[in-house]
């Protein structure tokens, strides 16, 4: 666990490094920080899509939409729900819909060399506690994006989460406590040509034991379409061994 969080660790530096060029390459949205970038939208959108996630003893599949509109050229408000499937190796699965992410993010600052800003959001409890939902999360976050060259992006989040979780003391009682997770996020993006970019990224929430490497083609289909997919590789426990996701984002 150690060698994999030094590893991501030395990632996360160098998706960090260099500030130069000036090109943000705000149209193209990551993956697994899809919500919670620095870029405010021109135009409401909506991704429909699905993910898959293969886990030492049972896998998950998640079918559903992300999306958001701009209030105003800073503002914007954005969410996501999802059908949740949940298989374990051994017994019966699990079907149901997971809980509903608010969303809203304020841009701070833009130049030439950085793209800033600042959110929050939390996680409305209207899922399924069958599939580990049902939970009134919250959190608050920050994003920027700033040109390396021509062609090349960085992206960086820094967020602080503070998740429910459910204990029981010795007697069986229920009793509902929060435990704060850091979350950083790093990535890249490189536009192959003008209607193709590669998008890198890497993830680490500290409490959920949770570290991802993951990369993905955004392809410019139409003038409001954009076919999108990837794959994330965990680097530990809470992560999923292999992770597949595909999405059609439409711009409205």
């Amino acid at each position: 666990m150690k060698k994999g969080f030094i590893f991501s660790s030395v990632l996360l530096v160098c998706f960090a490094s260099s500030l130069l060029a000036q090109n943000f390459q705000s149209d193209v949205h990551l993956f697994q920080n899809f919500l919670k970038d620095s870029p405010i939208a021109q135009k409401a959108y909506v991704e429909p899509g699905f993910n898959y996630g293969d886990y030492d003893l049972f896998s998950t599949f998640e079918l559903g939409a992300q999306g958001g509109f701009p209030i105003n050229p800073d503002l914007e408000i954005a969410g996501a729900l999802n059908f949740v499937r949940f298989n374990p190796e051994v017994g019966d699965g699990e079907s149901g819909l997971s809980d509903l992410t608010v969303l809203g993010k304020y841009r701070i600052k833009t130049d030439a060399n950085m793209d800033v800003s600042a959110g929050g959001l939390l996680t409305l409890p209207i899922g399924s506690e069958d599939v580990g939902q049902g939970n009134l999360n919250f959190g608050a976050f920050g994003a920027l994006r700033y040109p390396i060259n021509e062609k090349l992006s960085g992206s960086a989040v820094l967020g602080l989460n503070f998740i429910e979780v459910t204990t029981f003391d010795l007697q069986g009682n229920e009793d509902t406590e929060y435990e704060t997770s850091v979350q950083l996020g790093g990535g890249v993006i490189y536009s192959i040509n003008q209607q193709m970019s590669l998008v890198g990224e890497l993830n680490i929430m500290t409490e959920e034991e949770y570290t991802m490497l993951s990369g993905g083609l955004d392809y410019v289909h139409s003038s409001t379409g954009r076919l999108r997919g990837g794959i994330g590789l965990g680097l530990n426990d809470g992560a999923p061994d292999f992770a597949l996701f595909f999405g059609y984002l439409l711009i409205l």
